[in-house]
């Protein structure tokens, strides 16, 4: 009995093992996929009246990525046009995700976009890709905390002592506060929960980010709900990428210091400026660099020292 849970476990260790190996593979062809579209840059374009399908292979077979198109092959419903007639010219060195989001427009009157798979692009109308989603959650509680604003000092009231202590020496039993404290109770009324942030969140996301595409705005591509310090995020990959970015997506890299990074780590890994907005941050690299001592007045016998001072001063 021992050797079979013995067995067993070495055989969980395993299987994690190649979970994690699997996922981290996926990860990397992702990101290379990634690369591959925002740093291939064709030098010009000229497409005159050439069918969709044929710029499509022209662009996978340039740029070395696979790209997979939504097509409408039986010419009725949803899907991209094959034989639609494409035109477009550019001069200048042009990104292959710029190509491709320029073609899209012109093969159809419906939304575009691309998602990101495993080592491949998939184009297609919105809404088709809505039709593939997953959940991320995105933690959000620093986003929602509203520091506490101390605008709101006691203010002194030396006329109630003074009465109060008027009537007790009078044989009345009265005392008498220094401090009013009339806003304390409002201000804590009128201060924003962390329910109310959460919603106001969820209201800027909605309204920027493909405001047609929410469901709770009438669209199919996606949910958003918040539960105890996160945004838990049930929508297509093209909605994430724009919400929170990919998580692979590394930082700006320029100049010499790009050509040399790309040499050294591969093309996926020298990505320029991610060129959609994240709401989250990684604050990992922070570390304290150095502690020093600082001198504080303290007003004692009325007059004022400072807390180095030595005793007896």
């Amino acid at each position: 009995m021992r050797r079979l849970v013995m067995t067993l476990a070495a055989t969980a260790v395993l299987g994690g093992a190649v979970a994690s190996a699997s996922a981290q593979q996926d990860l990397q062809a992702r990101a290379t996929a990634l690369g591959k579209l925002m740093n291939t840059r064709l030098p010009n374009v000229d497409f005159s009246g050439h069918e969709f399908r044929s710029v499509v292979n022209f662009l996978a077979e340039v740029s070395g990525l696979d790209i997979l198109a939504k097509w409408n092959e039986q010419g009725f419903g949803e899907g991209f046009d094959p034989t639609a007639k494409i035109t477009l010219k550019l001069k200048n060195p042009t990104s292959l995700a710029t190509i491709l989001e320029l073609v899209m427009k012109q093969a159809t009157d419906e939304e575009t976009t691309w998602v990101l798979g495993d080592g491949f692009v998939e184009i297609g109308t919105k809404t088709i890709l809505n039709k593939d989603k997953y959940v991320r959650i995105y933690p959000v509680r620093e986003l929602l905390f509203v520091p506490p604003r101390f605008d709101n000092a006691p203010q002194l009231d030396l006329q109630s002592v003074l009465q109060a202590s008027t009537q007790s020496g009078s044989g009345s039993s009265g005392t008498g506060n220094i401090f009013r404290d009339e806003q304390q109770q409002q201000d804590e009324t009128n201060r924003a929960n962390e329910g109310d942030e959460a919603d106001l969140l969820i209201d800027i996301i909605t309204s920027i980010v493909e405001p047609q595409q929410w469901e709770s705005l009438g669209g199919d591509g996606g949910s958003i709900r918040y539960f105890r310090g996160n945004l838990i995020i049930n929508a297509a990959d093209y909605l994430h990428r724009q919400v929170g970015g990919y998580p692979f997506m590394p930082g700006r890299v320029r100049g010499a210091q790009a050509s040399a990074y790309t040499g050294a780590m591969g093309l996926a890994h020298a990505i320029p400026t991610p060129r959609y907005v994240t709401l989250t941050g990684d604050w990992g690299f922070a570390k304290i660099v150095d502690i020093e001592s600082s001198a504080i007045p303290v007003l004692v016998g009325g007059r004022v020292i400072m807390s180095n001072d030595p005793p007896g001063n």
